[in-house]
């Protein structure tokens, strides 16, 4: 049976919730799981926040069912009106939004927040056939353990003979136009 209410209570460690169902006189479920889309190899995991409305299917005595997701009403609007987007927006104001129809990815991350990206030994690589910008309102850090290979098809971005300095360092350049080698 399929029945719409409202999460009054979660138990996050094991994915569960408890509903309150207006057309049952506020009758409260028992712990029902919530429906995720993987949980054994691969796992996704977003419990619905308590006051969201949500939809459940239930036997035929409501004593036993599971949530099956939350969905929107006039109290809680769509954030984007357009089929081409996949868009979050999340209560810190963080927003992660791809529209395939322009091939734009964009996140916009709460002021103050931070975002962490760990490799734990893999490879990262930015790929442009345009422009690639890196801007920053305070100090830019690149540290390596090995080299900094910087190159570009422009001018050089330093001259033969200015001074470096690293985290490893600090030398002259000795050699370089378009590509710059430190020694």
């Amino acid at each position: 049976m399929y029945r719409v209410g409202i999460v009054k209570a979660q138990d996050v460690h094991n994915a569960r919730v408890r509903v309150t169902f207006p057309d049952r006189d506020q009758m409260q479920s028992w712990w029902l799981p919530v429906l995720f889309p993987k949980t054994q190899n691969d796992k996704g995991y977003w419990i619905p926040d308590i006051g969201e409305q949500v939809v459940c299917t239930m036997d035929v005595h409501d004593e036993d069912g599971a949530v099956l997701g939350a969905i929107y009403s006039a109290a809680d609007a769509v954030p984007v009106a357009n089929a081409d987007k996949l868009h979050w927006t999340f209560k810190d104001g963080a927003v992660f939004e791809y529209d395939r129809s322009v091939h734009a990815l964009q996140m916009s991350i709460a002021n103050g927040g931070t975002v962490t990206i760990a490799a734990n030994g893999a490879s990262i690589a930015i790929d442009g056939s345009g422009n690639v910008a890196i801007d920053g309102a305070g100090n830019v850090t690149i540290v390596a353990s090995a080299q900094i290979q910087l190159a570009g098809g422009g001018p050089a971005i330093a001259r033969v003979g200015d001074i470096t300095t690293c985290p490893a360092g600090s030398g002259s350049i000795v050699s370089g136009s378009a590509k710059v080698n430190a020694g």
